[in-house]
Order: structure tokens, then C-alpha cells, then sequence
């Protein structure tokens, strides 16, 4: 899967062209998937090219609403509260 960055999907949000963001449940945590134009990408970490995970969906929240979300979907069909 590719991702984007941040800082890449604070100026996506800015300028209107993200259509969809979906929380997807991992064992011990979300990462984001975020949807624009025609394309999909996943939100990486900040320090690595591994998947950002949110270990609790309320700071997945209080992200998204930080950089201008405040609709997304919700996958939990992977989802446990165990991490790997």
C-alpha cells in the first residue's frame, strides 16, 4: 500500500480534495486510509514508512478534527484490542 505524510494530507484537506477518510481497525489500533481524485493511500508515520496506528479511535478523532475532518468511515472487521 503507499502512503502520504502529514504534511501531505493537511494540504489535501485544505484544498477540498479529499472525497472520503476510513478508520481501519488492525490488531491494537486504526490506521487511516484516506481517498482523493483517483487515488488511496494510507497516512504514514512521521519517522518511518511504516502505517501510522492510532492505538485509541478517540485520538484518531481528535487528529482528524485537527486537520479539518470531521466525516470518515469506520472498517472494524480486522479489528482487536490486542496488539500483534
Amino acid at each position: 500500500m503507499q502512503t502520504i505524510t502529514h504534511p501531505t494530507l493537511v494540504q489535501l484537506v485544505a484544498s477540498g480534495a479529499v472525497r472520503v477518510v476510513v478508520a481501519v481497525g488492525q490488531p491494537g489500533g486504526w490506521t487511516l486510509l484516506i481517498r482523493y481524485g483517483l487515488a488511496e493511500r494510507a497516512l504514514a508515520a512521521q519517522r518511518s514508512k511504516q502505517l501510522r496506528v492510532f492505538r485509541k479511535l478517540d485520538t484518531l478523532v481528535l487528529y482528524l478534527q485537527a486537520i479539518g475532518v470531521s466525516r470518515f468511515e469506520i472498517d472494524a472487521a480486522n479489528f482487536s484490542g490486542l496488539a500483534r
